[in-house]
């Protein structure tokens, strides 16, 4: 664990040195990145500290959800909103949480499957609904 942390805080501190000598653009898109890893982190650090929690309260950031907490059971029971709620929290997707599955969520859900080694093609199939499961 600590040694993941060493890697992701070595690796944000490269990517805001590559941000100050980029374009605007990649400077955005490297922001998103460290943000997408910031979240995992968070995600990582959570999973490690579960046995620790007493209760299954719901996160702050579920409470400042635009939309109620997901209520689903398993991945394969995600609705289109949680799957852009799931990206949303992930870091990956940053438009309006209202259950379409349209350009950019699509566009989300492609860099998602990239950075997870999926097979890229912007669909929430099985194996894309299970690792966007724990960002829920």
């Amino acid at each position: 664990m600590a040694r993941l942390f060493v890697v992701l805080v070595l690796g944000i501190a490269f990517l805001q040195g590559c941000a100050t000598t980029s374009s605007p653009s990649s400077a955005m898109a490297l922001e998103n990145r460290v943000q997408a890893l910031e979240n995992r982190l968070a995600v990582v650090e959570a999973d490690v500290n579960v046995e620790a929690t007493p209760s299954s309260a719901p996160s702050f950031d579920a409470i400042l959800s635009e939309d109620r907490p997901a209520t689903v059971g398993s991945a394969s029971q995600m609705t289109p909103k949680d799957i852009q709620r799931a990206l949303k929290n992930a870091g990956y997707y940053d438009g309006v949480i209202d259950g379409k599955i349209g350009p950019k969520t699509r566009t989300a859900l492609r860099k998602f499957q990239d950075d997870m080694s999926l097979k890229v093609d912007g669909i929430a199939g099985r194996n894309t609904k299970e690792k966007l499961f724990k960002y829920l």
